[in-house]
């Protein structure tokens, strides 16, 4: 009996040690990333042209994420509140501006191995890395906001919005359009410029509308009635 009891004992703490926090499933925004006290230190908001890199984390622990201009998606093994790849791929595009280039291989790089906590701030949640070799990132569940003087905006209307968002673009030369949900899913796409985008397909709630112009990437929130 007593054996069975300590059996019973030592699988509930190890289903605890085990145990994943929920609030990892997510889009997560990247805020700042180190690699190493070694490494240069990348804040996204002084990154120009600005950027808008991701990390989104299932529940299966399979992940994926934009960089600067490139993407990566992997597996991760958990275990107390440490992340290990176990497997991690990324695409090759050229980044033709040398920050971003240098910015991909510092953040794919750090994406391999990290202990995690959580937290609360004022507007969402916290994800703050590091790893052995003095190395950190945060997150953020909610996007980067963008200085409104250090880039050319787009403006859209009404918001919140029952059927049709309408958009002006202030001149900006726009290469695509993506909007997503709450959990960092694609629901529409435009790869041309338009002024009015049909929504009404939409569920009610909120949503982030990303473009990608010769300024950058810029994204800004909107909710569906």
């Amino acid at each position: 009996m007593k054996k069975l009891l300590l059996l019973s004992f030592c699988v509930l703490i190890s289903g605890q040690s085990f145990a994943q926090d929920p609030d990892l499933y997510r889009t997560w925004y990247l805020y700042e990333v180190q690699l190493t006290d070694l490494d240069d230190l990348y804040i996204v908001s002084e990154i120009d042209p600005p950027i808008t890199p991701t990390l989104t984390i299932t529940e299966s622990l399979s992940f994926s994420g934009t960089m600067a201009c490139n993407t990566f998606e992997g597996t991760y093994a958990y275990q107390n509140f440490e992340l290990s790849e176990t497997g991690l791929t990324r695409t090759s595009d050229d980044c033709e501006n040398s920050t971003h280039a240098m910015f991909e291989n510092n953040y794919y790089d750090f994406l391999h191995w990290y202990a995690f906590q959580i937290n609360p701030d004022s507007n969402g949640l916290v994800l703050y890395c590091s790893t052995p070799l003095f190395g950190h990132a945060i997150f953020k569940d909610y996007p980067l906001s963008v200085d409104a003087n250090s880039i050319v905006k787009f403006k859209m209307y009404p918001n919140p919005v029952s059927e049709t968002l309408f958009i002006s673009w202030e001149n900006l030369q726009i290469e695509n359009l993506s909007v997503y949900n709450l959990s960092g899913q694609t629901v529409l796409i435009e790869n041309q410029k338009v002024e009015e985008l049909n929504v009404s397909s939409l569920s009610a709630g909120l949503y982030f509308i990303e473009i990608t112009s010769e300024a950058g990437k810029q994204m800004q929130k909107f909710v569906k009635h």
